[in-house]
């Protein structure tokens, strides 16, 4: 997050045109050294900056995460260098150009606490860095009223944690909305296991010389239990159930709810035999042990399987569940518990 914060080449420019601009009309209008060296200055910063803005940059685009020492280091320059420049203009006793660094220096603070809200003594720093050459310098120009502005920095300074502590939360706010409903498009709301969606994303991140099985499961005898218990004692069997076939799973092996008492299973780098064995394991752990209905009741539920495997069976992951899902039901139609392979013969 720090690393994209720093990575704004449109404000890294506005900014630093807007220092040459304050350097260059003190230079032309007051001369000396001083605003001459930090027009050279900003332009050599401004350079590197853009540089290193572009070097981030590619990393993004290939996927990396970029280091944040450089962007952070040359932010400190730059807020140095501004300092400066503050002091300097505000030491001219030029009303103009108090007047310029003044509306420079206010508005750096906003931008700087807005770029950099995630590290927020960052932020301190480079608006202080900002900010105290300029109560400084109008403090030692002599002129009584002048010296009101440091009594004013500790409120000043409180404001920009103000402001900080504000962007952050309301940042923070967005960001972790966005990560629940990115977990709701995601999740099934009853077992929280992945929904058909989150399966299929995580089978788009496989890789295509992968092999894998894609496992279609229906529940057996689960309709007259719903029916007879009602559909919140349904609900919570359909938990358990979703826990039993999780743990029947091994590391690696993602279980999906597709809606009722339909489960997909996605088994990376199994071969038919490999997913035969897993598929009883799961039909044992559902069908083995009776479940508890009502605090009471003892109901017995078993489960049909059936698969396809990629690359064997199928080259798209949309034509392996439609196969995954014929051999499902020829399954059903054979007798029911138990898992079978899709076959050719199974076409429609």
């Amino acid at each position: 997050m720090c690393g994209a914060l720093l990575s704004s080449p449109g404000s890294v420019v506005l900014g630093a045109l807007n220092g040459l601009f304050v350097a260059g009309l003190a230079h032309f209008a007051i001369g000396g050294t001083a605003f001459a060296i930090i027009m050279i200055a900003e332009a050599i910063l401004l350079a590197i900056r853009l540089v290193s803005l572009k070097r981030v940059k590619s990393i993004h685009e290939a996927g990396g995460v970029p280091a944040i020492d450089t962007p952070i280091t040359l932010s400190i320059i730059w807020c140095s260098l501004q300092g400066a420049l503050f002091f300097f203009a505000i030491r001219t006793g030029s009303t103009p150009l108090m007047v310029l660094a003044a509306a420079h220096c206010m508005g750096l603070v906003g931008p700087l606490c807005a770029r950099n809200y995630a590290a927020p003594r960052l932020a301190l720093l480079l608006v202080g860095l900002c900010v105290a050459p300029f109560v400084i310098g109008a403090a030692s120009t002599g002129e009584p009223l002048m010296l009101a502005l440091v009594f004013l920095l500790p409120g000043f300074l409180l404001g920009a944690l103000q402001i900080l502590a504000q962007y952050r939360s309301a940042m923070l706010a967005a960001l972790g909305a966005e990560l629940i409903n990115a977990q709701r498009a995601r999740h099934d709301p009853l077992t929280g296991l992945l929904n058909r969606h989150g399966l299929e994303g995580v089978m788009k991140d496989l890789s295509r010389n992968q092999v894998f099985s894609l496992v279609c499961f229906d529940l057996d005898g689960f309709k007259p239990i719903n029916d007879r218990f009602g559909h919140a004692a349904g609900d919570r069997l359909l938990c358990e159930v979703g826990e039993r076939m999780r743990n029947a799973l091994e590391e690696g092996q993602v279980l999906a709810r597709i809606g009722g008492d339909e489960f997909l299973a996605l088994l990376p780098g199994q071969g038919a035999e490999a997913t035969n064995a897993r598929i009883e394991a799961v039909i044992a752990a559902v069908s083995d042990t009776p479940y508890t209905v009502d605090g009471k009741a003892l109901v017995q539920i078993g489960v049909t399987a059936g698969f396809a495997c990629y690359p064997d069976d199928a080259t798209g992951i949309a034509e392996l569940h439609v196969l995954a899902d014929r051999a499902l039901y020829a399954a059903k139609k054979a007798g029911k518990g138990f898992g079978t392979r899709y076959q050719p013969s199974l076409a429609a």
